[in-house]
């Protein structure tokens, strides 16, 4: 018996007046709905199949299609899988993703004077994970002097790190090339530790960094500050080639606008024209609320038209992020992401158009009494953004895993949902503050959090498959 186009058999749903009026089957929500029998093989299916509730179905979904595929209510369903068990429970700083080649790398600093470089298919399946030897000069910070960043250069994937001297007196800043699945691609005569891109009589772990236009060169900012310094003030950057050769020397980029305020909280990218843009943040120790500032600079690091100044709440959480081609050209699609107040609770917004008559756009009013820890991607289907929804756990404990949360996404049509596994709560650690978010094939989408409970103690890396159309 051949099959059709559509998967059933080709006498399915033909007269069948003789076998009787066909049953209703046993699933009736989704696209199984009003489904009858279909014939198949001169008789009646006595377990409804696709051949009597249609192509669209699936006995597990799979697709990303706005439809209740398997019917049991639920559309889209997300995926949670367990990544890899994590070692010292990692910040938003020693993470981070990109998508490559039928997938995505995940970095992070979660053992001493080794970057794990974690690859995972389209579906988040973990393949194997690679341990990349890093320098770090500060053991006693348990890894807090370490940062970085995995970039997409005219060479491939590249892991950044940099790491902060025993003594609070001097960062370095490497560069490591790797291939599609995340293993170290070795240059003639280049260090173990990769390629030293600057050494300055800084202390600052928390370095930025982001690639020129063509891929072909790193931009790295840092803070002056210290073990002993909130904040800094002076904002410094450099320009190299990949091989860590000069491009600009280090030069200072910001200085506070007022003598009782300091630098936080930097973010950097490269912009379509060649140029950067540098995002920082400007308060006042123990403040409420500070400045967010923004300034273009040229290829030379030489600073490009009139900084761009925004109110904002403490701890703004930024990303900066370029919203393509779609949003206009070079100067218009460069985009901020931000949470700030909105009366008790907590929004998530978008100011675009930075560089002339700056829009604002609410994404989401997050969770009442909740801090939104999130990420946010550009994608082929505009910009996407996921959360960790977080609050102090009531009953108290051991002030590192005392937090509990949820993760919410923006689902169809860009309205908030709770993606979460179940009806609990999230186990979180302090440190869980950061959502990575990627793309993935047919409306798919990435993200990757870590839970954390405190008896036994355990970090986990997990990986959540979520579908937005």
């Amino acid at each position: 018996m051949q099959e059709n186009d559509g998967g059933t058999h080709d006498d399915a749903g033909t007269d069948a007046g003789s076998l009787g009026e066909p049953l209703p089957c046993e699933r009736t929500q989704g696209i199984c709905a009003g489904a009858r029998r279909a014939v198949v093989d001169g008789a009646y299916e006595p377990v409804c199949t696709a051949h009597s509730y249609g192509a669209s179905y699936e006995a597990t979904e799979t697709r990303c299609d706005g439809l209740d595929n398997d019917c049991d209510g639920v559309t889209d369903p997300p995926t949670w899988s367990q990544v890899a068990s994590l070692g010292l429970p990692p910040h938003a700083g020693r993470i981070d993703s990109l998508r490559v080649t039928d997938g995505v790398l995940a970095a992070v600093f979660d053992r001493q004077y080794v970057a794990r470089v974690i690859r995972l298919d389209t579906t988040l399946t973990s393949l194997g994970i690679t341990e990349v030897p890093v320098e770090v000069m500060d053991d006693s910070l348990a890894l807090d002097s370490v940062s970085t960043r995995l970039l997409r250069t005219s060479q491939g994937p590249a892991l950044y790190y940099s790491s902060a001297g025993t003594a609070g007196d001097h960062t370095r800043g490497h560069l490591i090339l790797l291939d599609e699945q995340g293993h170290r691609v070795p240059r003639e005569g280049e260090p173990e530790a990769g390629a030293l891109l600057f050494d300055q009589p800084v202390g600052d772990r928390a370095t930025a960094a982001a690639v020129s236009a063509d891929g072909t060169q790193v931009f790295a900012a840092w803070r002056d500050t210290s073990k002993t310094v909130f904040g800094g003030r002076e904002l410094w950057g450099t320009l190299t080639g990949l091989d860590g050769q000069g491009v600009v020397s280090p030069r200072v980029l910001m200085r506070p606008l007022a003598e009782d305020k300091v630098l936080y909280g930097v973010d950097v990218m490269g912009l379509r024209d060649g140029g950067f843009v540098v995002l920082v943040q400007e308060i006042k120790e123990g403040a409420s609320e500070g400045l967010l500032r923004l300034q273009r600079f040229d290829n030379a690091l030489q600073p490009v038209g009139e900084e761009q100044t925004f109110a904002s709440a403490a701890d703004p959480e930024t990303r900066l992020v370029d919203l393509g081609a779609a949003a206009g050209d070079a100067l218009e699609s460069p985009a901020i992401v931000l949470r700030g107040p909105q009366g008790s609770d907590r929004v998530l917004k978008v100011l675009g158009n930075l560089f002339g008559e700056v829009n604002s756009r609410a994404l989401a009013v997050t969770t009442p009494g909740e801090v939104p820890w999130f990420g946010a991607a550009v994608t082929s289907r505009g910009l996407q953004v996921a959360w960790l929804s977080e609050s102090v756990d009531p009953q108290g404990g051991d002030s590192w895993f005392r937090w509990r949360g949820r993760f919410w996404a923006l689902g169809q049509g860009g309205v908030p949902k709770d993606l979460s596994p179940g009806p609990d709560l999230l186990p979180l650690h302090r440190y869980a503050q950061w959502v990575m978010l990627e793309e993935l094939q047919d409306s798919w989408m990435g993200a990757l959090v870590m839970t954390s409970t405190e008896s036994p103690m355990a970090h986990t890396l997990q990986a959540v498959r979520y579908c937005a159309p």
